[in-house]
């Protein structure tokens, strides 16, 4: 099974395994998937297994693609903790809220990914309202500011005014995204990790 510890070297105390649940969350076709995949192939010799998807015969999310890695940090006076990551993207459609609330309850840290262009800004923002309501209280998250290759799309500091107007102080940066090209997606990523990271420290 991905992430199973039994893939871990015999000498790895279990007390020193991290299990971590991230979750990619936004609107509809805001870029999710495109960024796991990015993210999958960026950090691929660190993955577990390939990518499993559920999706509609239409090639759309219908419960979510999920990744796992396992990477190796140190905890200082030469110690190291193996930290398993399990990587979902999560279905943005509307039909689909209750999946995303079952899912979105139990999670360490979550990457919203923000549809910038002018026309989805509105669902961006309710689907961000969504994500604040259904995360465990103090979740880490990092935004994508996604779409940054399209002229008119929010900037960051104009999605940080959008998104922190009504839920100032629940994220922890604004990271500008091209997710098509893998562009800050890895940053994004990784900024998130240590987020998580600290706050289970």
């Amino acid at each position: 099974m991905t992430g199973d510890t039994t893939s871990l070297p015999a000498s790895t105390p279990l007390d020193h395994v991290i299990q971590l649940k991230i979750i990619y969350w936004g609107s509809a076709e805001a870029g999710k998937t495109t960024s796991l995949l990015a993210v999958a192939d960026i950090f691929q010799c660190f993955r577990l297994d390939e990518v499993i998807k559920v999706q509609t015969t239409g090639g759309r999310t219908l419960w979510n693609e999920y990744v796992a890695f396992q990477f190796t940090i140190p905890t200082g006076a030469l110690n190291t903790a193996q930290v398993i990551v399990h990587l979902s993207s999560l279905t943005g459609q509307e039909r689909f809220l209750n999946t995303r609330e079952f899912a979105g309850s139990s999670i360490e840290g979550a990457i919203f990914v923000a549809d910038c262009r002018p026309d989805f800004l509105a669902a961006t923002r309710r689907s961000y309202e969504e994500l604040v309501a259904f995360a465990p209280k103090g979740t880490p998250i990092v935004v994508q500011a996604n779409f940054q290759d399209v002229p008119t799309s929010a900037r960051p500091a104009a999605l940080d005014r959008l998104l922190g107007s009504f839920a100032r102080g629940t994220y922890t940066k604004v990271v500008p995204t091209v997710a098509t090209r893998g562009a800050n997606v890895a940053a994004a990523f990784l900024d998130l990790l240590h987020a998580v990271l600290t706050r289970q420290r």
